[in-house]
C-alpha cells in the first residue's frame, strides 16, 4: 500500500470512530431525557387536570405483618437434637415447643445434681436441728431443775431462820423472867439462870448460821442460774448458727437456675402465630441461622417507600384524618385496601429504598420514607398468603 492510500485509510477510520461516538452520545442523551420524563410521568398519577400536582401519591412497597416477621433462634454454641414436625402455614401457640437442643441431657444431669445437693443440705439441717434441740432441751432441764431446787431450798432455809428466831425469842423471854424473879427477891438458882443465858446465846448462834446458810444458798443459786442460762443461750445460738450455715437457700437457687437452664433447651414459639418458613434441621448448630420464621398474620400492612418529595403531602393528609390507600400487584387476586391511620405511621427518617424497581429505566437508588398502610380485615386475609410481596401502593384522598 502506497503512503497516500495509507493516509486515506487512516482518515476513514478516524471519521468512523467520531461518528460512532456521536451516535452513542445521542443515545445517552435520549435515555437521560426518557428517564426524566418517565420519573415525571410516574409521579403524576391521577392528577387533577392541572398537570403539576398529583392528586395521589404512588410508591413501591412490600406486604408484611403488623408485628413483623420473627425469626426464632437457638442459643449460640449448641446444636439441634430434635425438631418438631413443622411446616409453612402451621399455627403455633406461644410457648409451644419447636425444637430440643443437644445440651438437654447435660442440663438434666445438672438438675439432678442440684436436687441431690438440696436434699443433702436439708438432711444436714435436720440432723443439726435435732442435735441442737437436744442440747437446748438438756440446758432447759438443768435450768428448770435448778429453779425448782432453789425454791425448795430457800423455803427450807427461810423456815429454819424463822424457827431459830422463835427459839431465840423464847430463850430471851425465859432469861428475862428469871432475872425479874431474882430482882423480886425470888430465889432463882444460878444454874437455871446460866442455862437460860446459854439458851439465848445458842439461839443467836443458830440464827446467825441459818441466815448465813440462806444467804449462801441465794448467792449460789444466782450464780448457777447464770451458768445454766448461759448454757441454754449457747445451745440456742449453736442451733441458729447451724441453721444459718446450712446451704438451703443457695441450693434452692441452684436448683431453680438449673431448671430454668433446662427449660431453655426447649426452643418455644415466642408468640401466637403462623410458621412462614422452616430453616432448622436436626444436627444444625444454633445461634447462626434461625430455626423458623413466624408471624402473626391476623393484621397485615403494606409498607410503602414514599419519595422524600411526596412525604409532606401525605403528612398533610393524615393531619385531617386517616388516609385511604390501595396496594396492587398482578399476583394478588384483587386490590388490597387500607388506611394510613395517623402521623405515627410515617417514620421520621429518610433512607435508601429497599424495594427495587423492575424496569431498566427506573431509578434504583432513591431516598424514601417508610409509610405504613394498615390493611382492612378482608385485605389482611389475602395479604397473609403473600408476605414480602412487592406491591404498588397508592395513597391519597379518593
Amino acid at each position: 500500500m502506497t503512503p497516500s492510500k495509507f493516509h486515506r485509510t487512516g482518515r476513514a477510520w478516524i471519521t468512523a470512530v467520531i461518528g460512532i461516538a456521536a451516535f452513542a452520545a445521542g443515545i445517552a442523551a435520549t435515555v437521560i431525557y426518557t428517564n426524566r420524563t418517565t420519573s415525571a410521568d410516574r409521579s403524576a398519577v391521577g392528577n387533577e387536570g392541572t398537570g403539576s400536582v398529583p392528586a395521589r401519591v404512588s410508591a413501591l412497597g412490600r406486604l408484611q405483618p403488623a408485628g413483623g416477621v420473627i425469626p426464632v433462634y437457638g442459643p449460640p454454641g449448641d446444636r439441634i437434637k430434635t425438631i418438631e414436625k413443622l411446616f409453612p402455614g402451621m399455627m403455633l401457640k406461644s410457648g409451644q415447643p419447636i425444637a430440643t437442643l443437644a445440651s438437654r441431657d447435660q442440663r438434666e444431669g445438672d438438675v439432678k445434681v442440684a436436687e441431690v445437693q438440696l436434699q443433702e443440705a436439708k438432711d444436714s439441717l435436720k440432723a443439726a436441728t435435732a442435735t441442737g434441740q437436744k442440747k437446748i432441751d438438756a440446758a432447759e432441764a438443768d435450768l428448770n431443775q435448778l429453779l425448782s431446787g432453789e425454791t425448795n431450798d430457800l423455803k427450807s432455809l427461810t423456815a429454819k431462820v424463822d424457827f431459830v428466831q422463835k427459839q431465840k425469842a423464847i430463850a430471851e423471854k425465859m432469861l428475862e423472867r428469871l432475872k425479874k424473879l431474882r430482882d423480886e427477891k425470888v430465889r432463882v438458882a444460878d444454874e437455871d439462870l446460866d442455862k437460860a443465858g446459854l439458851a439465848v446465846d445458842q439461839a443467836n448462834a443458830e440464827l446467825i448460821a441459818a441466815k448465813a446458810a440462806k444467804d449462801k444458798a441465794v448467792t449460789s443459786y444466782a450464780e448457777n442460774k447464770k451458768a445454766a442460762t448461759a448454757r441454754l443461750e449457747a445451745a440456742r445460738a449453736e442451733l441458729a448458727e447451724a441453721i444459718a450455715k446450712a446451704p438451703i437457700k443457695s441450693s434452692e437457687e441452684k436448683l431453680t437456675q438449673a431448671r430454668k437452664t433446662l427449660d431453655l433447651t426447649i426452643i418455644k414459639a415466642p408468640i401466637d402465630g403462623t410458621v412462614l418458613k422452616v430453616t432448622g434441621r436436626e444436627g444444625q448448630p444454633t445461634g447462626v441461622d434461625s430455626i423458623i420464621q413466624m408471624a402473626n398474620l391476623k393484621e397485615m400492612t403494606a409498607v410503602a417507600e414514599v419519595y422524600e418529595s411526596d412525604v409532606d403531602r401525605v403528612v398533610g393528609w393524615v393531619k385531617k384524618g386517616p388516609v385511604p390507600a390501595e396496594a396492587t400487584n398482578s399476583a394478588l387476586p384483587q386490590t388490597l385496601n387500607g388506611t394510613v391511620n395517623s402521623d405515627q405511621d410515617i417514620v421520621r427518617m429518610i433512607a435508601r429504598n429497599q424495594v427495587m424497581p423492575v424496569g431498566p429505566r427506573e431509578d434504583s437508588d432513591r431516598r424514601v420514607v417508610d409509610v405504613t398502610v394498615h390493611l382492612d380485615a378482608a385485605s389482611s386475609a389475602i395479604a397473609a398468603r403473600f408476605v414480602g410481596l412487592q406491591v404498588t401502593v397508592t395513597i391519597g384522598p379518593k
